[in-house]
């Protein structure tokens, strides 16, 4: 591979350079380890593996996706009339919503030959998907593709929050109190030390290595919900006798942060974006562009990416990565919460500004549950009625941007429609952001019956 490829520059200034077979893994992590998930709640599965349309906001025109299922067709005419460019869509024969997508791809020998098709007959072909885990690899294998990335082995190290902590320690930059624990009796002691010492924290987290999405994290505010956690916690660990968990305070925070770094295969790292994240909890719901933060701020965070990201090179690791930060309420920056090895739903936000120069951004996420199926068209329409909707050519307004997670269809055992809304707020104003969110809020409520 060229040791001169970069991604950002792809996706910016050489827009026209070489194509890119894109396709949106989520889910890797279930390759990367054992980690506990829970409830399987399918449901819930097949949204989120919907959630691949939003690898459309960063394509060119001449790449390829793979997509579980064709989006809406109306939802495609609005991303080209708003600038998006529309690659190709390749699907996988016999699709469903719950397998996840590289099984599907590697079950369809037609869609894998016209892969091998795409790569024999251009010089320049990638293939980049959300994350690299042996499925990707498998793929790349199967149809003849450069796959973007590092090995999955070492995508699997850096997803790891104890390694996480591990660099920051090695770094020298400052971290959460806390340590890592290797029973259910060490869990308890240093519950004890953190809520009974010195700042005498009101929460701690339990974190499984591997955890994402609000999985194998376990907030934590009396004794009561500790012991009812260390049963679970307990239950698991005893099928793996090497299990370990971060415990850590849950400092109150003035900001949370994500900024992403791509590093090239030369080991050039480029920190591509920092953005204000929303969160409930430990789970994401959105974010702020660009952040409300001093330049002398912002200026540490570029120097904390070329760090880590230099220090990931070194450790083997090439790609976008997804870093989480906060920063508290005594103005402490902790530049490293987690490290997530693969593109996250941030990064595909990360490239508006191709489309719309110069604007605040503020990105919104909500769970609908409605009685009646929710179109691309109908909360579109009813977003219009309030006189929020982004139209092309302007620049306020609201714009949803997926439509595959919208509550359209009924799943099984199920007698309401559930469905996932992600909507950008685009204005030079955020006073006038903060009003567009104000009528989506509305919207958002008046279709939840």
């Amino acid at each position: 591979m060229d040791k001169d490829f970069n991604l950002v520059q792809y996706l910016t200034t050489r827009r026209d350079s070489g194509i890119l077979i894109w396709l949106c893994n989520i889910g890797a992590e279930r390759y990367w380890s054992n980690m506990n998930t829970g409830v399987v709640d399918r449901n819930e599965d097949a949204i989120v593996n919907r959630i691949e349309e939003m690898n459309l906001l960063i394509c060119r025109e001449q790449d390829y996706i793979i997509l579980r299922k064709r989006p809406d067709e109306k939802y495609l005419n609005v991303l080209k009339e708003m600038g998006f460019s529309i690659p190709r869509i390749l699907t996988p024969k016999n699709a469903d919503l719950l397998t996840p997508v590289s099984e599907l791809v590697q079950k369809d020998e037609e869609l894998l030959e016209e892969l091998r098709e795409i790569s024999a007959q251009n010089e320049e072909v990638y293939f980049s998907p959300y994350a690299v885990t042996y499925m990707e690899e498998r793929i790349a294998e199967m149809a003849g593709l450069t796959i973007l990335g590092a090995p999955s082995y070492i995508g699997a190290k850096v997803n790891d929050k104890i390694f996480n902590r591990e660099i920051s320690e090695k770094l020298g930059f400052a971290v959460c109190q806390g340590k890592v624990c290797r029973s259910v009796d060490e869990i308890r002691e240093e519950y004890d030390r953190l809520t009974n010492s010195p700042p005498y924290f009101r929460r701690i987290i339990i974190k499984e290595p591997n955890g994402a999405s609000g999985k194998g994290l376990y907030v934590i505010s009396d004794k009561e919900k500790l012991e009812s956690n260390l049963r679970i916690i307990a239950r698991f660990a005893r099928k793996k006798t090497d299990a370990m968990w971060l415990v850590e305070g849950w400092y109150d925070k003035k900001a949370d942060l994500n900024y992403q770094i791509y590093i090239s295969p030369s080991g050039a790292v480029d920190v591509f974006s920092i953005k204000q994240q929303l969160l409930n909890d430990t789970v994401y719901i959105g974010s702020k562009i660009p952040p409300d933060l001093d330049e002398e701020v912002l200026k540490s965070y570029r120097q904390y990416g070329e760090k880590i990201g230099k220090y990931l090179f070194e450790e083997g690791y090439t790609g976008v990565a997804g870093i989480d930060s906060i920063i508290t309420t005594e103005d402490v920056i902790i530049p490293i919460i987690e490290i997530n090895g693969r593109f996250t739903l941030s990064t595909y936000i990360s490239f508006i500004n191709n489309q719309i120069k110069d604007i605040n951004i503020l990105s919104r996420y909500y769970r609908l549950i409605s009685d009646s199926a929710v179109s691309y068209e109908n909360i579109s329409r009813e977003i219009d009625k309030e006189g929020a909707l982004l139209k092309p050519g302007e620049r306020e307004g609201v714009f949803v941007y997926t439509s595959g997670t919208l509550p359209e269809v009924l799943h099984d055992g199920q007698d309401k429609y559930m469905g996932r809304v992600f909507a950008l707020i685009i204005s030079d104003s955020w006073n006038r952001i903060d009003e567009y969110s104000s009528r989506l809020d509305k919207v958002i409520q008046s279709l939840s019956r």
